[in-house]
């Protein structure tokens, strides 16, 4: 019996320490079907924290014995945000630096967080596809960290694909290093650029939702893989869609009609992203089928408050971390119908993993 969709995509927004909500629905998942995340998608996509979230699912189980299986679950990935979360923002010394010229966090705490997470893993060596997003701010172009060794791309002007090389923890560094949160990630390359790195910024800022671009390179890369060039259709795919929490927070014609730069830096990120994610979710509930026996597209976000921070993408306070869980656990309590029919509609349609060569 054949399968009901030729490809199977999941899609993490970015968002920082909210990465727990999609987190939490993961789990959800993996544990009403019994089975783990990379052997249900075919494809799996992410920005910032969302790709960070990517690459530890589709991490192969360091134990030789069994590297054919994740070494993370998504249980694990939540308990990553609950033990991590202040470290990786943490901020630098108080009146130590200029806030309004100087990154909010020190990289130092994410940098060993994230190897610690994914050590020396490559890119290419995924258990899925995946294709984590990033923008050189000097070469002005986005760069897509891809598993897929033949769509790599590493010479094109207008974007670059890469693959071979490069680790996981260096993608997720790039992805994730937020403008004003952040600094530059500096990712050291033997690639055509003329000062021998990238300088990486998180994809967020063009593609904070990228279950777009998902869709179309996981059209791109079955077209590439079948050898009768048979395009996939979009009724032949099914993406599911993760978001962090949008943002409820309002800012008053009253308030801000006299803003300049320096009061405009974060709301304008804010703004950027929540903006990009939800433009996105709403043009794909458009184009694709939401409801009935031909379901192909499950978006799953839920509103956040702004009182006390809790819309912040750095609010790692044990606090915050909490309010964010209920608003994960309330999700699925919202949504459990369409939760549980994607998670039998997945399970009817996914063959057991097998450790096969990616395409």
């Amino acid at each position: 019996m054949g399968t009901k969709f030729k490809r199977r995509i999941l899609s993490i927004d970015g968002g920082g320490i909210r990465g727990i909500i999609p987190a939490i629905v993961l789990n959800y998942i993996e544990e009403r079907t019994g089975k783990r995340i990379a052997t249900m998608f075919d494809f799996i996509a992410g920005t910032s924290t969302g790709g960070i979230l990517a690459l530890g699912l589709t991490k192969r189980n360091s134990d030789s014995n069994i590297n054919h299986e994740p070494e993370y679950t998504a249980a694990e990935l939540v308990n990553f945000y609950h033990k991590y979360g202040q470290k990786i923002f943490n901020e630098y010394i108080p009146g130590e630096l200029d806030d309004l010229v100087q990154p909010k966090h020190n990289p130092q705490g994410k940098q060993e967080v994230l190897k610690e997470l994914l050590g020396e893993a490559k890119v290419e060596d995924a258990l899925r596809e995946i294709f984590i997003t990033s923008y050189d701010i000097e070469l002005r172009a986005p760069i897509f960290f891809t598993s897929n060794r033949y769509a790599e791309q590493p010479d094109s002007l207008d974007s670059r694909k890469i693959c071979r090389g490069f680790k996981m923890f260096e993608a997720a560094m790039a992805t994730s290093a937020a403008p004003t949160f952040f600094p530059p990630y500096k990712l050291e390359t033997a690639h055509h650029t003329d000062e021998g790195y990238y300088a990486l910024v998180d994809g967020g800022i063009f593609a904070n939702n990228p279950s777009s671009l998902a869709m179309m390179e996981a059209m791109i890369s079955y077209k590439r893989k079948q050898k009768n060039a048979e395009e996939l259709q979009r009724n032949d795919t099914l993406v599911v869609s993760l978001g962090t929490g949008s943002l409820t927070k309002q800012y008053k014609y009253r308030d801000v009609k006299n803003w300049g730069q320096a009061k405009w830096a974060l709301p304008l990120l804010n703004v950027v992203l929540d903006g990009q994610s939800e433009s996105v979710a709403y043009q794909l509930n458009q184009l694709m089928v939401t409801k009935g026996e031909n379901r192909n597209y499950y978006r799953f976000q839920t509103p956040l408050s702004s009182d006390n921070g809790h819309d912040q993408m750095d609010n790692a306070s044990p606090s915050n971390i909490q309010y964010l869980e209920e608003r994960g656990k309330k999700l699925i309590e919202q949504r459990q119908e369409s939760l549980d029919e994607l998670c039998e509609l997945l399970k009817q349609d996914t063959e057991l993993y097998s450790n096969k060569s990616q395409s």
